[in-house]
């Protein structure tokens, strides 16, 4: 009953609504069996003192005690020293130059290796790499900027060393505390704020964490870390310092800094802040020698690189290229490095970087796990995947295992054979690991289980080598072992789910059925409650809440191992599909016989459908993926362009023909300049070069953008004005609406982002106060805009009155009845010039939240939609001029109109909708608008600086809204511009019974289905983009197991899986639920009309 009597917006609300929940249970489902987390093993490596195992679990460590620092986005090429005449980046080389000197000066005593992180480098799942020893998962990357306690459950050498009694101290990244103890509830920074429980693994005396997600803050972390870690060194004496114990007691100290990070971020590597960041580092590693004693290690690494952009992310040589280096004041760590043997290393240990560096020696940063476990003197921990660093287990050694202590017999190894006992150790851990995995029939890593006989053989030649006392032989069929069971996990490590991504994508595909289906039965509508939308959607609400029963059902009696949220969701999204689909009408306006006729595809439908069909396919290869930015606009030029150019010679008057090629030619124009704004992906070098930003190595935008932009924020309002003045509706409020509000709009919209460049750029070392000047004011620029867009723009749009002006004719005297004759100018495009405004508040929003060259984009974009919605209008037109001049000629054969037979009878109305080759090209518009605003399906192009607009820090609700925002700002726009293809120039009928026959305009008429042609071409646009995201589901199932499913056509996905969502969003709660509805009220309001 509440479907039946919903007025028509809110019915189409939730009709959009009720396919966007087919989706998101469709996607929800495939993506469980498609992204699932690798499965974890909660045990622990333990060693038992009174054992008699012949195997020990840990050697004779060589220090008690270590600092271990961590540098975010510490990339190895900052360390390595450079000719002074070969440096390409100034800001960045021979500035940290401590590592590098000491490595030369002392090789006994300090290593400096490249270390290669795991895709995602995003720092939380970085952090559980150098501490679990572990793969990441590609999911495992959104869970970076999660609010809540993402602990480390798996073992790890933070849990090895605080059970063997190990006192632990943090100063930094509060990302630690995430993984290993409890985020405080008052202030940051304090120890004092922390209970035992709160801080986890680190002493409550000995714990200070910093805000990390505040990239306008380069120094108070920093400076927070030098300050705690020194004194932390050497214990307080200050009595006025309560958050100490006076000589605390520590073993091992972690810092964490975060200062180059938020600098590359925020400027790129190509700024004198990574300068400054770099030599105070390089200041801070000497002072920490200095007071270095001889039982301590020190260790400083960084957690990935950044990437020309000083982004990171994903998987690029600059984003995973880091630098590692161990330090040892006293004790060596490795015993005579010029005397070392060859065949401890193979070639893939080592990497060719520029040619004036030469080969340098690489490990995994997994590699790190055992390597600083094994020399402290604690266990592996359980699913620990690295090997040691063999070179500094290349040393004589004391057995202290419990064997040996029971025997009262201490044995010294030699070199070789403490390599080879090391190695065992490790190697036994792996097998261990393995064997609880994938070693036996009901184990969960069931995809590896195939792999572990071979492992198993190589692992037992190792053994029988050792036992053999053959310590080369039995050192090198260990690392085999390892190498094999690193390749097969990276190979085979999350489990897919084939069944689960099935029934996905039938979901998905039976939703496509279901909205063609909409589409039919929204042809023909009439009044009341008996329209057949009406009636299908009711149909489908009834099936669908059978079928979450009959999923209830199979779950109570477990007849599949699927959840039961998976299977009410799969009851419900296959009910509400199949009850759509397969709905009977009694009607002969539209049952499913008459709509399956009327719906055979012509030759010109499947000819306007070539544009979906080619993109579509473009997902299923890697190289059409990686280039889709070029792809897409030569779609829009050839398959929309093209056949509309061709149109416009057509046209029955030389007026329309003119028309639309001009709006043709600038719509070409305008997709041609969007698409010179570009970013590249890693994968189009050399034939690729960046115009988004100024350079390859800055995150600012060119110089001849920023100077544009007042003016283009500006004459943009001019350019809204002259479409509106095209359809006479630049009347009553749209002045000020335009010319003002969205005018000043826009202008705060470009002062944030000079004030940002006037940071990024401007010599802060003569002018300290400008960095907080200039921050005050962009964050103020940017609060006052979303305030004006969010607030005023809705409150404003909302109170307004319609854009038209009304006159009184004196030359025509007064009409019969003593009544004045009135004009009301804009009346044609009341619907539209209102509807535009509610656009522009919009588009407001969005420009904000876009870098200055997508602001450009953006406005280029809006002015290239209208474009396409004049071209519409016209091709009305044309099409309404051709069915006049059929009807005269035929009018001596017409029949006279059908009378209705009952007084309270509404007689159908046929229902016109968009052409799909322009809302083809519109939803091309929508990528190209993605593409152009400097983004590509990569983590790397997310412009996290966005999520920090008027916010000096991270905040969990908005950041991610604004980041969402810019990166998907194309479609936004271009599904909120759907209605404009229906009520441009729709003219409202104020006497819906007796319409002007004098009228001769195709909208002489008949508003009342307005709401449903509208629907009509919203379900349009949802197919478009939902066939795509099927290609994509259908790609990554057949693809799953292809080398570049990670890299490309996984992105690819979620990428789509975020545009169907977001474009069901849009188009259901903000383009009916709020700005149709409102337009139609207010055009209501003002002539009295109705729409249904």
């Amino acid at each position: 009953s509440l479907i039946r009597h919903l007025p028509s917006h809110l019915l189409a609300t939730f009709i959009l609504l009720l396919i966007g929940f087919v989706h998101l249970c469709s996607l929800y489902i495939f993506s469980q069996g498609f992204l699932l987390s690798r499965l974890t093993i909660n045990d622990r490596s333990y060693c038992d003192p009174t054992s008699t195992s012949s195997t020990p679990c840990f050697i004779e460590p060589t220090h008690s005690k270590a600092i271990i620092i961590l540098i975010d986005a510490l990339r190895y090429d900052f360390l390595l020293p450079h000719q002074t005449d070969l440096i390409t980046q100034p800001h960045v080389h021979n500035h940290l130059t401590l590592p590098a000197r000491l490595t030369k000066s002392q090789p006994q005593n300090s290593a400096l290796y490249h270390f290669v992180a795991d895709a995602p480098t995003t720092t939380l799942q970085r952090l559980k790499g150098l501490t679990t020893g572990t793969l990441p998962t590609f999911i495992d990357a959104g869970s970076n900027f999660a609010s809540v306690n993402m602990g480390i459950e798996e073992d790890s050498w933070i849990h090895q060393l605080k059970s063997i009694g190990k006192v632990i101290g943090f100063a930094g990244d509060d990302t630690w505390m995430t993984l290993f103890g409890s985020s405080p509830s008052t202030d940051i920074g304090s120890a004092s704020q922390y209970s035992e429980q709160q801080t986890g693994f680190f002493h409550p005396n000995l714990t200070f964490p910093f805000e990390s997600f505040n990239v306008e803050d380069l120094d108070t972390v920093d400076a927070g870390v030098e300050h705690h870690l020194l004194k932390m060194m050497t214990g307080s004496k200050d009595p006025n310092d309560s958050g100490y114990q006076v000589d605390q007691h520590w073993d091992i100290l972690i810092g964490h800094f975060l200062g180059l990070d938020h600098a590359g971020h925020r400027f790129g590597p190509s700024h004198p802040s990574m300068t400054s960041k770099l030599s105070q580092y390089n200041a801070f590693l000497e002072t920490i020698v200095d007071r270095l004693d001889e039982d301590t290690l020190l260790v400083v690494m960084g957690d990935h690189g950044m990437d020309s952009k000083g982004d990171h992310g994903g998987d690029s040589f600059m984003e995973v290229s880091s630098a590692l280096w161990l330090y040892s004041k006293t004790k060596p760590l490795i015993q005579q490095p010029e005397n070392l043997p060859d065949w401890l290393w193979t070639e893939s240990d080592f990497i060719e970087l520029e040619p004036s560096l030469g080969k340098v020696r690489t490990v995994p940063q997994i590699d790190l796990v055992p390597t600083i476990s094994l020399l402290l003197g604690s266990p592996i921990p359980f699913s620990n995947l690295g090997m040691i660093i063999p070179e500094l287990f290349y040393r004589p050694m004391t057995d202290t295992s419990s064997t040996a202590l029971r025997a009262r017999k201490i044995q010294s190894y030699s070199s070789l054979e403490s390599l080879a006992l090391s190695t065992s150790i490790n190697s036994a851990q792996l097998l261990s690991f393995i064997e609880t995995y994938a070693g036996t029939s009901d184990s969960p890593g069931q995809d590896l289980a195939p792999r572990v006989p071979e492992l198993r053989e190589l692992h037992a030649q190792g053994m029988k080598f050792y036992g053999n006392q053959e310590f080369e032989k039995s050192f090198q069929a260990y690392r085999q072992f390892g190498s094999r069971l690193l390749s097969h996990s990276r190979t085979i490590w999350a489990s897919f789910n084939p069944s689960l991504m099935f029934i996905g994508i039938i979901i998905l595909g039976l939703s496509v059925l279901a909205s063609f289906r909409l589409m039919d039965s929204t042809k023909w509508t009439t009044a009341g409650s008996a329209a057949p939308i009406r009636l299908i959607t009711i149909t489908g609400v009834w099936v669908g809440l059978l079928g979450s029963v009959l999923g209830l059902i199979i779950s109570l009696l477990k007849l599949t191992s699927t959840s039961l949220v998976s299977n009410i969701l799969i009851g419900s999204s296959t009910g509400i599909c199949l009850g759509m689909i397969f709905y009977k009408s009694t009607s002969p306006i539209c049952n499913l016989k008459t709509c399956l006729k009327e719906t055979c595809p012509s030759f010109g439908s499947l000819a306007s459908a070539i544009p979906l069909i080619l993109h579509a396919l473009t997902t299923g290869s890697n190289s059409y993926t990686v280039w889709e930015d070029k792809a897409v606009l030569y779609l829009i030029s050839i398959c929309v362009l093209l056949p509309i150019l061709i149109q416009s010679l057509n046209a029955p008057q030389s007026r329309l023909r003119n028309r639309l090629f001009f709006f043709t030619i600038l719509f070409a124009v305008c997709a041609r300049l969007i698409s010179t704004s570009t970013v590249c992906r890693e994968e189009q070098y050399p034939f690729c070069s960046i115009t988004f930003y100024s350079s390859s190595t800055s995150s600012s935008a060119p110089n001849w953008v920023m100077t544009s932009l007042i003016p283009l924020a500006i004459c943009l309002p001019i350019g809204l004005a002259w479409f509106l003045g095209i359809a006479d509706s630049y009347r009553g409020p749209a002045s000020v609406f335009f010319g003002s509000g969205v005018r000043l709009s826009l202008l705060c919209g470009v002062q944030y982002w000079i004030s940002d460049y006037i940071i990024s750029n401007g010599d802060l070392s003569t002018n300290p106060g400008l960095r907080e000047t200039g921050r005050w004011v962009k964050t103020l620029a940017a609060r006052f805009d979303l305030v004006l867009c969010l607030l005023g723009g809705t409150l404003l749009w909302f109170l307004f009155p319609l854009c038209i002006d009304v006159q009184r004719e004196e030359n025509e005297g007064v009409e019969k009845g003593g009544k004045p004759k009135v004009l009301v100018i804009g009346f044609a495009n009341s619907y539209g010039s209102t509807y535009l405004m509610f656009l522009s508040s919009a588009f407001c929003v969005l420009f904000l939240v876009a870098q200055p060259t997508g602001q450009m984009v953006l406005s280029i974009s809006l002015i290239a939609i209208l474009t396409l919605v004049e071209i519409n209008d016209s091709l009305n037109d044309v099409k309404s001029l051709r069915v006049s001049f059929e009807s005269a000629v035929n009018a001596a054969t017409q029949q006279k109109p059908k009378t209705q037979s009952k007084e309270n009878q509404e007689e159908p109305i046929k229902v016109e909708s968009t052409r799909f080759l322009l809302i083809s090209g519109l939803s091309l518009l929508s990528y190209l608008i993605f593409f152009g605003t400097g983004h590509q399906a990569t983590f790397s192009s997310i412009q996290w600086k966005t999520g920090f607009i008027g916010f000096n820090t991270a905040n969990y609700l908005w950041s991610p809204i604004l980041i969402g925002l810019n990166t998907l700002s194309g479609f936004v726009i271009t599904s909120l511009s759907i209605p404009l293809f229906r009520i441009w120039n729709f003219s409202p009928v104020i006497s819906i019974n007796q319409p002007n026959p004098s009228n001769g305009k195709r909208n002489q008429g008949v508003q009342i289905g307005l709401i449903s042609s509208i629907l009509k071409d919203s379900l349009k646009l949802i197919i478009y983009h939902t066939m795509i995201c099927l290609s994509c589901l259908i790609s990554c199932s057949i693809l799953r197991r292809h080398l570049m499913v990670w890299k490309i056509f996984g992105p690819r996905f979620m990428l789509q899986v975020l545009i169907v969502l977001l474009v069901d969003v849009c188009l259901s709660l903000f383009c009916f639920g709020w700005g149709v509805g409102i337009s139609m009220r207010k055009v209501r309001r003002a002539f009295g009309t109705r729409s249904v």
